[in-house]
């Protein structure tokens, strides 16, 4: 397993607690297959549903893994989703600076 995938396994085990059963059954179905940019994209997904930030959230260290998956060029679920999740992100930081 690679960082990313570790980087990727991490930030699903933080949110958790922030998601519905179903949420993250479908994110680790993706996750095991190795369809690891559909697992994050999913994972954004849920995340900016719930309109909630995992503990210890790093926007820089999110951005840059959906930059690895490519998710700022193609999205498979939400042709939006990368700037929906500029946007959630940049939300986040600005209520913490």
């Amino acid at each position: 397993m690679g960082l990313f995938e570790e980087r990727l396994e991490r930030f699903i085990s933080c949110s958790k607690e922030l998601l519905t059963n179903e949420g993250i059954a479908a994110i680790m179905h993706y996750y095991c297959h190795d369809e690891y940019e559909m697992a994050y994209e999913g994972l954004l997904i849920e995340l900016t549903i719930v309109g909630h930030y995992p503990s210890q959230f790093v926007f820089i260290d999110w951005k840059e893994l959906g930059e690895h998956y490519g998710l700022d060029k193609e999205t498979v679920f939400d042709e939006l989703k990368w700037e929906k999740f500029m946007q959630w992100g940049k939300s986040f930081s600005a209520r913490n600076f």
